[in-house]
């Protein structure tokens, strides 16, 4: 997954934040969410249609409306794209995983090792997490936001670090004299931090593009300036041209200020369309969709406005 060719991406979920899909959509197959034969399906038609990434969101937690809709996006972002990573050949693979509730270490392992299996195509999402149903779920409280974010600059320096401590050539393997590795080129990289820290190195040498691309959401100034600092790709939501102008400005911006060259970051527009044989038709299954999911994301939109938010709202100013 070329940093200079990404070009569209695909989210498989529903596209209102990281949470499920109602099963009762027109369409929509329930048994499906455990069916990792099906996600494989899903991506090579992605991959046929010329889309250069897949984007896999995560909340690590059930949903609050388990009875209408599937707990999780996926049962697990980065093992179902494992399984796609086997039945696909050119398609990049993205998935979010938290700074927050996850060691640097595991994650650069494990999106290492998802980047080797599929020849240089993984990419991480690297977020915080502000949700305390999922802070519960690891036995801690969430954090303050500069916290949040102090960590998450630490884990993605940690994890990049590690990625880096094969150097390119280290791997020999010669059967000839029987040298797998040059151990002068694999080095520890001892590092600690105020929040996480690792010894390393990784048993795991490069892949085919060096390593995992970095992808963030770059929403607010704390997010800004992760994105600035570390981001190869932004995803943002936006609802007209002129905020996604801005957006896109606002990260260059953040590069800029980063001191990186701001062509390094490229910047996706979020988008989420009904698709239907006719326009009449779409828009009548965007307004089936929402009458199943609107209610079950009024706590969320609560969450992220910070209000106290239910569903006997809907329908008020």
């Amino acid at each position: 997954m070329s940093k200079r060719t990404m070009i569209l991406g695909m989210q498989l979920g529903n596209g209102y934040g990281s949470q499920p899909m109602a099963w009762k959509a027109p369409g929509v197959d329930a048994t499906n969410y455990a069916n990792f034969d099906a996600h494989v399906r899903y991506a090579q038609a992605a991959e046929r249609g010329k889309f250069a990434f897949l984007f896999l969101p995560d909340f690590a937690g059930m949903s609050k409306a388990p009875e209408q809709e599937a707990p999780m996006l996926t049962l697990d972002p980065l093992i179902t794209l494992a399984a796609i990573a086997r039945g696909t050949e050119r398609i990049g693979l993205v998935a979010t995983g938290s700074t927050t509730f996850n060691e640097p270490y595991n994650t650069a392992r494990q999106f290492k090792t998802l980047d080797v299996m599929s020849h240089g195509r993984a990419g991480w999402n690297a977020v915080t997490t502000s949700d305390p149903l999922v802070a519960a779920n690891y036995g801690q409280e969430i954090a303050a936001r500069p916290e949040r974010y102090e960590r998450a600059h630490e884990t993605i320096q940690i994890a990049q670090a590690l990625w880096g401590s094969w150097e390119k050539d280290a791997w020999i393997k010669d059967q000839r004299t029987g040298q797998f590795a040059d151990p002068d080129k694999i080095q520890p990289i001892n590092l600690q931090g105020r929040h996480v820290a690792s010894r390393g190195p990784l048993p795991i040498p490069p892949s085919e593009q060096g390593q995992p691309v970095v992808f963030q959401a770059g929403g607010g100034d704390y997010g800004l300036g992760l994105a600035g600092r570390y981001a190869n790709a932004v995803i943002g939501a936006t609802f007209t041209i002129e905020d996604a102008k801005a957006q896109r400005n606002a990260v260059r911006k953040a590069a800029v200020d980063a001191g990186r060259d701001p062509d390094e970051i490229k910047y996706f527009a979020g988008v989420m369309p009904a698709i239907a044989g006719s326009k009449r038709e779409a828009l009548d299954r965007r307004v089936a969709l929402g009458r199943e999911v609107f209610p079950a994301r009024v706590p969320y939109l609560g969450a992220m406005l910070g209000l106290s938010l239910d569903v006997s709202q809907l329908n008020q100013p």
